[in-house]
């Protein structure tokens, strides 16, 4: 039977990081974009990245609770 894999802070964190970097680049990118519907659909963009950090923040939460 395979060992089913466990999601650590450490992954979390590292992938927070780099979703992170993600929605820097799309910010600068909204902000320097000459035309309305980039600069829309890379706001929606980066809403939607944000709501993943924030759920993988939660779920950090979630792992220290159930770890004490």
């Amino acid at each position: 039977m395979k060992k089913r894999k466990e999601t650590t802070p450490r992954k979390i964190i590292i992938i927070c990081s780099i979703w992170s970097v993600l929605i820097i680049i799309q910010c600068i990118q909204i902000i320097y974009s000459p035309h309305t519907f980039v600069r829309a659909i890379n706001l929606i963009s980066t809403i939607l990245l944000s709501t993943i950090i924030g759920a993988f923040i939660r779920e950090l939460f979630i792992l220290k609770k159930t770890r004490d």
